[in-house]
């Protein structure tokens, strides 16, 4: 496993103080750790279409664009990049509900309390795979366990995230076929056992109470699979 890890804050200090940080809690792991930099909002958001990370420490207060903002941005173009805000101030936690924020850290940073989050942070991501989707605003990356089903339609397809969101791709659907625990319920969609909720004889239920087809040809192998994935479940 490979982990970059991006720094957003427009304190130099503060960065390098993080590069710092991180590095210590890097030695030693299983996996390889890079960190990136960048001084403000509008530098992360230019750079990192063609330099995606897996991981935003995120200032609240800075000049231009804030850490808020940003958080926004990305989430409104679907992006799920998990992020950690680091803020002098406690007043903006309720604000991160709202882009739905890894955690807080409060200025000046202890090295326990970070090291904590990046160790939860590790051993969550190590559970849960990751995608880069190809769109036409550019890369976004969302986990494989947000994704409802996949739909085809013409040259493009549509990603549905469980929260309902959209996401129009320039990727063929058969990309989506290998990933575990996807399945072909019909020949323009693709949905995720862990989302399924029910199956009957012509249609997929999922959690988010939508319904796909379900071509009966497939109906015997596709209920074969739905019952052997919840029984390992159990």
């Amino acid at each position: 496993m490979q982990i970059t890890i991006a720094l957003c804050d427009d304190d130099s200090e503060q960065i390098k103080n993080l590069r710092r940080l991180i590095g210590e809690w890097a030695e030693g792991k299983p996996f390889v750790v890079n960190i990136a930099g960048y001084e403000s909002g509008e530098q992360f958001l230019f750079e990192y279409q063609d330099a995606p990370c897996n991981l935003l420490l995120l200032d609240i207060e800075m000049s231009g664009i804030n850490g808020m903002e940003l958080a926004k941005k990305l989430r409104s173009a679907g992006d799920m990049l998990p992020i950690i805000f680091i803020t002098g101030y406690s007043d903006y936690m309720a604000d991160g509900y709202d882009v739905e924020a890894l955690h807080y850290l409060l200025k000046p940073v202890e090295t326990d309390k970070l090291f904590a989050v990046l160790d939860r942070y590790a051993a969550r991501r190590g559970s849960s795979e990751e995608i880069l989707l190809s769109t036409a605003e550019g890369v976004c990356r969302t986990a494989l366990e947000c994704i409802a089903y996949i739909e085809a339609f013409g040259r493009k397809t549509a990603v549905h995230l469980r929260d309902r969101t959209v996401l129009e791709c320039n990727m063929s659907i058969s990309e989506f076929e290998n990933f575990s625990g996807f399945f072909h319920c019909h020949r323009s969609y693709i949905a995720n056992l862990e989302q399924v909720r029910s199956i009957t004889k012509n249609a997929v239920i999922l959690e988010t109470g939508e319904e796909i087809p379900l071509s009966r040809r497939l109906y015997n192998e596709v209920n074969k699979r739905f019952i052997e994935f919840y029984t390992k479940l159990e």
